[in-house]
């Protein structure tokens, strides 16, 4: 019960905080609008040479309309950040307040995190609706409830999958002097490959089959692929239990990687 009470304590703690700085999330929302224009020119011009009632990467106009739109809603909510806030406790010694007490220092960031999210997250839904409506109306796309349900737990199961993959990350602080440039690198690579760019089908096909053994397409191409693509119950099933076994495994990592951590930086910290 003392354990449930810090989470929930740590919980608030994102939550109230994410409220706090609600200008830098909406502003965030907002940033990403540029590029949505960027490349809405872009696909819109390739389906014009190709006719617009052609398949281009296996996604028709709508699809791929849909596609870019909510990639850049869906990076929002699964890019937490944890990583620079990870290093900096770190590299600032913050870090030795959690280890004198009597706190699990991965549940409490996972938990501040998981709560520092659910606005953007409400943020997203609540601009995906809109965001439905408008495609509806001017190009016809049409999404049900049911699957509009599957992808608000994919998206949750994404962020969750996403926090244990940058917290790996953020892990490389214990041996590395200065990660930031090492994070933001990274970060750029891990986006193009979860497919928070363009639809990885666009990388052809060995690309994809590469990425269908790594866990970062479940981060964001999995759950935008339950709206935008036409995948079936029986794969989103598939897709679900491979996100919840990515999360099993790299969060019982990260816990091994950080008990090496540990010892590596109490030994240099003297």
């Amino acid at each position: 019960m003392t354990t449930l009470i810090k989470w929930k304590a740590g919980f608030s703690i994102g939550f109230l905080r994410a409220l706090e700085h609600r200008f830098d999330l909406f502003a965030g929302l907002f940033g990403a609008v540029s590029p949505i224009v960027v490349q809405l020119f872009l696909w819109t011009a390739i389906y014009n040479s190709s006719g617009k009632s052609t398949e281009v990467y296996g996604y028709t106009f709508s699809q791929m309309i849909a596609y870019v739109i909510i990639a850049a809603l869906v990076n929002k909510v699964v890019n937490t950040g944890v990583e620079n806030v990870i290093n900096e406790d770190i590299h600032t010694g913050g870090i030795a307040k959690y280890l004198i007490k009597p706190v699990n220092y991965i549940g409490f960031r996972f938990t501040q995190t998981t709560g520092q999210q659910i606005p953007a997250l409400i943020s997203v839904l609540l601009l995906s609706l809109t965001t439905f409506a408008v495609l509806h109306f001017t190009i016809d796309f049409t999404i049900s409830p049911g699957k509009m349900f599957l992808f608000v737990i994919a998206l949750l199961l994404g962020v969750i999958l996403n926090f244990f993959i940058f917290l790996l990350i953020s892990m490389s602080a214990f041996w590395i002097t200065e990660a930031g440039s090492f994070f933001m690198t990274v970060q750029v690579v891990i986006m193009v490959a979860s497919g928070g760019v363009c639809p990885i089908t666009v990388l052809g096909d060995t690309f994809v089959s590469v990425m269908e053994y790594l866990p970062f397409i479940y981060t964001t191409y999995f759950p935008i692929q339950i709206i935008t693509g036409s995948l079936a119950l029986s794969a989103i099933t598939y897709g679900l239990l491979i996100q919840v076994c990515w999360i099993t495994v790299l969060s019982l990592f990260s816990a091994f990687v950080w008990r090496k951590g540990i010892r590596h930086y109490v030994a240099v910290g003297g």
